[in-house]
This record gives C-alpha cells, sequence and structure tokens, in this order.
C-alpha cells in the first residue's frame, strides 16, 4: 500500500534546503529591493505552474503571489472538476491538511496567555486517561515543537488499512487516532530530539478541549476566526465541503479518482481545516506577526528546533526552511503550501486538487527559484 500521509511533507524541506536565498541586507544596509513581479517573472511563474500540472499529473491548480507594495497575482490552471470542466477558481474552498496544525498550534498559545495552558507541564497532568506513554515526562512544548518522541497513528499499519478499505467513509475519532499511537513505545526520549508526528497536535487538540470545555472548532471561531476576520475557514461536520470547491483527485487505486468526500476526520486537530485564499491571505499575515499573541508566546512561536540538517526547522506549528515561515499539507485529493518570506515581504500559497507527490510543494519550490533567485 503507498501512503502519502502529513508527515511525507518534510521532503519539502530538503528540496528547498537546495536553494540559496538572496540577501536584502549589507553590512547592516538596507538595500534597495529591485521590482519582483515584472512581466518578466510574472511569465516565468506562469511557466512554472504550467510545468507543475504537466510533470505531477494534478488537474488543477491555483496559487497567490503577493510581493509588498508591488500587489497581488493570481495563477489558475486546469480545473477544478474532471466531470464537468468546471475550471479552477481562486474563490473554491479545498482542504488544507496540515495548514491546520497552524491554528491549532495557535489556539493553544492563546490559551497560554490566558493561564489555562503551562507549555512547562506534562501532557499527563492535564490528560491523564489517555494513558500516554511517558506523559509525565513529555511537556505541551514538546507536543508543540514534535519532540515528544511519540509514534506517528498515521503510520500505523491496522489504522491505514481500516481507512483504505473503507473507500474514505471511515469516521475516525480523536480517541482512535491517540490510540493508534499510543500502543506503540515511544521512537525517542521526549525532548531528545525532532521528529514530524501527527499524534502531537491530535493531543494538543484535546487539551484545549480540556481546559475550555469547547470543541477545537469553537475555540477556534471565537479565539482566532473572529478576531482576525476570517470568515470562510471551517472545521467541517460532515465529509463535504461548502460550494464553491474544487474536487480532490489520487491515484490511490493506480488510476486518478476523485476523493473529494473522503473523510478528512483522520486528520482531526492536526489536518481537517477547510479554506480558501481570501481566508488564508489573512492568516500567514498573522502567522508572521503574531498580533493574537503577548510577546511571551510570540517568542514560543520562533523557537525553532532542528529537523537535523542545520537548514530546516520546526516552531511552535511552524516550519521554516530557509527564511521561509509557514506550513505544507497533505490530505486525501489535496496539497496545500502556505508561506511567507519576512525578508523580502513576499507571500505564496499554492494549492493542487491531487495531492500524489505533492505537486504545490513542488510549485512553491518554483515560484522561490523564480522570485528569490
Amino acid at each position: 500500500m503507498k501512503v502519502r500521509y502529513l508527515q511525507n511533507l518534510f521532503s519539502l524541506s530538503y528540496l528547498l534546503s537546495l536553494l540559496l536565498i538572496a540577501t536584502s541586507v549589507i553590512d547592516g544596509q538596507k538595500v534597495v529591493q529591485t521590482p519582483l513581479l515584472t512581466k518578466e517573472s510574472i511569465s516565468k511563474l506562469q511557466s512554472a505552474a504550467d510545468k507543475v500540472i504537466t510533470n505531477y499529473n494534478a488537474p488543477g491548480m491555483a496559487a497567490y503571489i503577493s510581493v509588498a507594495g508591488e500587489g497581488e497575482l493570481f495563477i489558475t490552471r486546469g480545473v477544478s472538476n474532471l466531470a464537468t470542466s468546471e475550471p479552477m477558481s481562486p474563490s473554491n474552498y479545498w482542504r488544507i491538511a496540515s495548514v491546520t496544525k497552524t491554528f491549532t498550534t495557535e489556539a493553544v498559545l492563546i490559551l497560554t496567555d490566558e493561564g489555562k495552558i503551562d507549555l512547562n507541564k506534562s501532557i499527563s497532568s492535564y490528560l491523564p486517561e489517555l494513558n500516554i506513554p511517558s506523559g509525565d515526562k513529555i511537556t505541551v512544548r514538546m507536543l508543540g515543537n514534535m519532540t515528544s518522541g511519540l509514534f506517528n497513528y498515521s503510520n500505523d499499519s491496522l489504522f491505514l488499512t481500516q481507512y483504505y478499505l473503507s473507500n474514505g467513509e471511515k469516521i475516525c475519532t480523536p480517541e482512535e487516532l491517540v490510540a493508534a499511537s499510543t500502543k506503540h513505545p515511544l521512537n525517542f526520549t521526549p525532548g531528545s530530539k525532532y521528529e514530524y508526528c501527527n499524534t502531537n497536535t491530535i493531543i494538543l487538540g484535546f487539551l484545549i478541549k480540556r481546559v475550555t470545555g469547547q470543541t477545537v472548532g469553537q475555540v477556534f471561531n471565537e479565539k482566532i476566526f473572529q478576531r482576525l476576520g476570517i470568515a470562510n475557514t471551517y472545521w467541517p461536520n460532515s465529509r463535504f465541503l461548502p460550494y464553491p470547491y474544487s474536487h480532490g483527485y489520487s491515484f490511490k487505486t493506480g488510476s486518478l479518482i476523485d476523493v473529494t468526500n473522503w473523510s478528512p476526520s483522520w486528520g482531526d486537530a492536526a489536518g481537517q481545516l477547510i479554506s480558501n485564499f481570501n481566508d488564508l491571505k489573512i492568516w500567514i499575515k498573522e502567522i508572521n506577526e503574531r498580533n493574537l499573541l503577548s510577546d511571551a508566546t510570540k517568542a514560543e512561536r520562533f523557537k525553532w528546533v532542528d529537523e537535523g540538517d542545520g537548514k530546516s526547522f520546526y516552531g511552535f506549528g511552524l516550519m521554516k526552511l530557509k527564511g521561509w515561515i509557514g506550513h505544507t499539507g497533505i490530505i486525501e485529493g489535496y496539497n496545500s503550501a502556505v508561506f511567507y518570506y519576512p525578508e523580502k515581504q513576499i507571500t505564496i500559497i499554492a494549492f493542487t486538487n491531487c495531492d500524489d507527490n505533492q505537486p504545490a510543494a513542488m510549485a512553491l519550490i518554483e515560484f522561490i527559484k523564480i522570485l528569490v533567485p
């Protein structure tokens, strides 16, 4: 069985580490930045989009690129629905997968500012009933920065088999997801190194519910969406997306199949949100500026843990890849990349309605090579 889950996104770290990122500061003096969204570069960006959907067999792709002071650019290619040939549209909804982690971890930090969560406390002191291995040694901070050592439930063979045999109809509970992890021993001593693991963020979802008495979706609405004016991001209560949406496709059976309505419940607080470009433009600004957080939790967000190569890092629910900050996401039928480059104030948001071989992540890399060669 060929599986491509959220944890596989970090091959992107290696690919991005190959890029040389130009600097705009020399000897403490700011250098005037030449225009990036020129007629020539826009033509190259469009050609790169063509290359990606051709090389990776993605039915469609949409991308948003902006540079401070230079405006914004939308690029769409292909179709959002193979059955009707409806063209890809920047107004469509799609599943953002692991980009969900950036919301879950922000909510944890907001609740930390409110005195409801202590990042230094063990997770077992909050959630003893989950029987987390070494839960008395795993802190909330370790869950946020992926250093807990917990087994990734989405690597459990029984869990995967059950999900695929159901053709995506299986509704997973967060309790099931944690149980699929905790039946395995730890992969390493808590806090000793980094390893991407969906289980960490699922448990943070439990923590949010425990300290607030609300669902994760309700906390997102109250603590994040309403404060930022985010109106088109949803915690799904069913397998279906709001209209208008892009259909999602995958080669799970060897040929391209429509997996739009496969249940995203296996992602829970680690990966099941639905969103669109309007909201993600607002969200990437918050990821960079962290306006909902205190100075202390702003610092926590950007405490980077080396992933092991000295070039890519993970903060509290965020990736940092050669200066680009954000997150990628992959779930059945959809691939996303949402990143910001503070040095030159560049935003890139890309998604494809196919998850195989991460075409949106590949588009991000191609766009970066053009804008910051």
